[in-house]
């Protein structure tokens, strides 16, 4: 009997574990990148324990562990004073949030998916169109070449992010918003007693925040500023000298890690409303489905959640069911997903809004930290970090 068949759009964080996800289950899975290449672009990302428990579940933990810093604390700071607002805990026992270069998550999800005899990886092709069946999909492939290849499959999942062409063919072309918001990203060396600690330095308009990645030898720097337009992509080189004026109210030592940093990279920040995550046999996942602002550090561990409840429903539907149980599959991961993304969606943003206030507002902001201490700001995020997948 031949494998159930599922094809993945984009071969992204949340694509490769998708894909790891349905091949340890059993499903076949032909993963298509239009990039003729990888290496992810990005500094850092933190792997909260609900996504964590995910990856370690696909036997991911030995070959992250040499690149993975323990995140120890959250620290938040004044900008201008660097005086400490307020300590949370993260790492707890049994609980591993973890700090990562990208591109070593990245290839390490590679790595693992290349070694599984049931994917396939097209490099340098996306998907142009999709036609829906009764029983299935088949999706035109285009090179830049102008190649053509069609694949048939069960299902089609979009994980090509926030330009996503699998949104469009989904039926939603509204395009994403501007926030007004453009995020500076850069690595430093690390110092040489660089500890596990997430720092959050907080201004008017404006953030950093900087925490120790690729086992502790560098410094993921993040800086957040206001910008008078957009430039739709995902990245571009940037000048020091054009973010530097930014610093100037900032504090010594948050100016003289800023210094040390090389290779700015800027984002423009965009939002989009969640799109319905499933429709017939496409589903969506990611960014692609609902990209997160960076204000709650969630947009990479949505995704990695998106894909094992995708795959465990999947295989579940398709044990009973066969190939007629795909979109009750897809349609029960839109629904088992939907509260929880919009609800990360809306406290990222919430927490934008708080990051960037002015005085008098911020003197408020700071209060409510203080006072909500160390313990309470645990609990405040514990939905975020303690979700595990219901199946």
């Amino acid at each position: 009997m031949t494998a159930p068949h599922i094809l993945i759009a984009g071969a992204g964080i949340g694509g490769l574990t998708a894909a790891l996800a349905l091949a340890r289950r059993g499903i076949a899975v032909t993963l298509a990148e239009k990039r003729t290449g990888f290496g992810e672009l990005g500094a850092g990302l933190q792997i909260s324990p609900n996504a964590g428990h995910v990856l370690d579940g696909l036997d991911l933990r030995l070959p992250l562990k040499r690149h993975a810093v323990l995140a120890e604390r959250l620290v938040v700071r004044s900008w201008r004073s660097g005086a400490a607002l307020v300590a949370m805990p993260m790492s707890a026992e049994g609980e591993s949030f973890r700090l990562f270069k990208r591109n070593d998550l990245h290839m390490a999800l590679l790595d693992a998916a290349r070694a599984m005899p049931n994917i396939r990886i097209i490099v340098g092709r996306g998907v142009s169109e999709v036609t829906v069946a009764a029983d299935g999909i088949a999706a035109t492939l285009l090179g830049e070449s102008g190649a053509v290849e069609t694949i048939e499959a069960l299902a089609i999942i979009g994980a090509d992010g926030l330009w996503s062409r699998l949104r469009q063919l989904a039926g939603d072309r509204s395009p994403p918003r501007f926030t007004g918001y453009e995020a500076w990203r850069a690595l430093a060396p690390a110092p040489e007693r660089a500890g596990g600690e997430v720092t959050l330095h907080l201004g008017p308009d404006r953030h950093m925040v900087h925490y120790p990645v690729a086992g502790g030898r560098e410094t993921n720097i993040v800086i957040v500023r206001r910008a008078a337009e957009a430039r739709e992509g995902w990245s571009r080189s940037g000048d020091y000298a054009r973010l530097a004026p930014e610093l100037e109210t900032a504090n010594p030592a948050l100016r003289s890690l800023a210094t040390r940093a090389c290779a700015w990279q800027v984002w423009s920040l965009f939002d989009r409303v969640p799109a319905p995550m499933a429709q017939g046999r496409i589903a969506l996942l990611g960014d692609a489905a609902h990209p997160v602002l960076p204000f709650l550090a969630q947009g990479a561990a949505l995704a990695i959640e998106d894909a094992a409840v995708l795959a465990r429903l999947l295989a579940e539907h398709l044990a009973r069911e066969g190939a007629a149980g795909v979109p009750p599959a897809l349609a029960a991961y839109a629904s088992a997903r939907a509260e929880r993304v919009a609800r990360v969606q809306q406290t990222s943003r919430a927490n934008g809004r708080a990051y960037h206030m002015a005085a008098p507002w911020s003197l408020g902001r700071d209060l409510v930290m203080k006072r909500l201490g160390p313990d309470g700001m645990r609990r405040r995020h514990g939905w975020v970090y303690d979700w595990r997948d219901g199946g």
